[in-house]
């Protein structure tokens, strides 16, 4: 079995890497690793090494790093923008979105959001970005961006070279016909169970995203979001 660890930035300068308290203890409780076994280390920002597992104490693991290298950063900047659906339904939505490439998440709040902020809640959906970024090798570990209502996120759409958003309202267009050529910063929104409203869907469209269709099925959220980004995979990584 292959392991993954996340370090603090600048950990890997190092010539024995401290894992932290909680890594340390996956490690030596959890998969039970013993000195002399193999280990990938990484940082979030592309920065990966080989290491050697060189202590497992009580409180902390060390690993001796063998090699370096950099993974480049992503050419292209995709942002889930979604409607925090039930806690099942988002954990998966999380998932999938580190593996498909979403190199940030924006969880917020619409009309038709059941979820009420809960910090502890919202502190375990760190653990699921890092777990899948460990699990898929994700080099470049996602931003996971703090809780926002959507009319703060609305002003920030223009920053991006294409918006697109799901839509069951008229005039939504497939996914066939929207061209991605030449798009470096592209941003997904997804609504909540009950979908957007048609205003919400509106002042989207005012601030300059395009209603996009997924099809002739009604498609629950977390599949609309998996959907959508496994299409912007294929057309932009």
């Amino acid at each position: 079995m292959r392991i993954n660890s996340l370090v603090e930035a600048g950990a890997l300068d190092q010539a024995v890497v401290t894992l932290s308290p909680e890594e340390s203890h996956h490690l030596a409780r959890v998969l039970r690793v013993q000195p002399g076994q193999e280990i990938t280390l990484f940082d979030g920002h592309g920065t990966v090494a080989e290491a050697v597992i060189e202590a497992v104490g009580k409180t902390a693991v060390e690993a001796r790093i063998l090699s370096r290298s950099a993974v480049p950063a992503p050419k292209v900047q995709i942002e889930l923008i979604q409607a925090v659906p039930k806690p099942d339904r988002w954990e998966l939505v999380l998932q999938k979105a580190v593996e498909l490439g979403a190199t940030s998440i924006r969880p917020v709040l619409t009309q038709h959001t059941e979820f009420k902020p809960n910090p502890k809640k919202q502190e375990r959906w760190g653990k699921i970005v890092l777990n899948a970024a460990q699990q898929c090798e994700v080099r470049w570990l996602p931003e996971l961006k703090p809780l926002e209502k959507w009319d703060a996120v609305l002003p920030m759409l223009a920053e991006y070279d294409l918006v697109l958003i799901g839509s069951l309202y008229d005039g939504a267009v497939p996914f066939r016909d929207i061209d991605f050529t030449q798009k470096k910063r592209v941003a997904l929104l997804i609504g909540p169970e009950g979908d957007f409203s048609m205003e919400e869907v509106a002042a989207a469209v005012e601030a300059g995203a395009l209603p996009v269709s997924f099809g002739n099925r009604i498609l629950r959220t977390e599949t609309a979001a998996i959907f959508g980004l496994s299409v912007l995979a294929y057309e932009l990584l």
